[in-house]
């Protein structure tokens, strides 16, 4: 299990089991903005783990960064500052060295688990994972499960992996690795003029996560054990799947 698999089995339990026996390709529904966001997200990581990453990522996203003119697309361009912006922060170069693209091994309540730093620097007790956001760095958005606005962070359960990775490190048996290693969310918006910061997350904050991520396994583990996953009824799946038996009250809908 990973984070991801975690949030999304949480978002849509029917979906993520689908995605996990190989029936559904949830990637394969997003629209090619999506995707071109998120590799725009990607080329600002691979431009701080080595040029190697880099270079290689640009020999294989070569046709997704260019337009037919060569010029480079609008996604990438911000991208371009984004970079540029990391570059001239003094906090970011200052704590961003040390292991990158790190991979981390552990158990939560009985599940393997598997994760990867962005950066970990034992010299500052710290690991750093870069979220590139859309909007303001102080947005909040609206939370479909909580049926409030949070901050995205919150939102979109960055908690629960800042949470899940600082387990991971705790039962390294590398004896280098401090036994609670404190996260730092360093945000780069996409914006015209990209903003950035160090977001550091109290200790109680992950633990109640932690707490969470170990509830949502127990979920999990109901279903390895047969229980039948619950649709949400909103995700693509879900739409791809539906099958209407009755007609629902508008008061179902507010």
């Amino acid at each position: 299990m990973s984070f991801s698999g975690l949030k999304a089995f949480q978002e849509c339990e029917a979906e993520a089991v689908a995605v996990m026996n190989g029936e559904w390709d949830r990637q394969a529904t997003f629209s090619p903005s999506t995707i071109e966001a998120m590799n725009a997200g990607s080329y600002v990581h691979k431009s701080f783990e080595n040029e190697q990453a880099l270079d290689e990522f640009k020999q294989k996203h070569q046709g997704d960064m260019f337009t037919k003119t060569g010029n480079l697309k609008s996604q990438f361009q911000i991208a371009e500052k984004m970079v540029l912006t990391l570059k001239k922060d003094p906090l970011f170069q200052n704590i961003y060295k040390g292991a990158k693209e790190l991979e981390v091994f552990g158990e939560i309540n009985g599940i393997e688990f598997h994760g990867f730093l962005d950066c970990l620097n034992l010299e500052k007790n710290i690991f750093i994972d870069i979220k590139t956001i859309r909007g303001s760095i102080y947005e909040k958005e609206w939370s479909e499960s909580e049926h409030r606005k949070m901050h995205w962070i919150e939102s979109r359960k960055y908690l629960w992996q800042m949470a899940i990775y600082q387990e991971l490190l705790r039962q390294s048996d590398d004896e280098r690795v401090g036994k609670n290693i404190q996260p730092v969310i360093y945000a780069i918006t996409k914006e015209t003029f990209p903003d950035s910061a160090g977001i550091t997350i109290p200790q109680d904050w992950l633990d109640d996560a932690l707490i969470e991520v170990q509830e949502a396994t127990n979920k999990y583990i109901e279903v390895l054990n047969g229980r039948v996953p619950v649709h949400c009824g909103r995700c693509n799946y879900c739409k791809a799947n539906k099958y209407n038996t009755h007609t629902i009250s508008l008061t179902e809908l507010l």
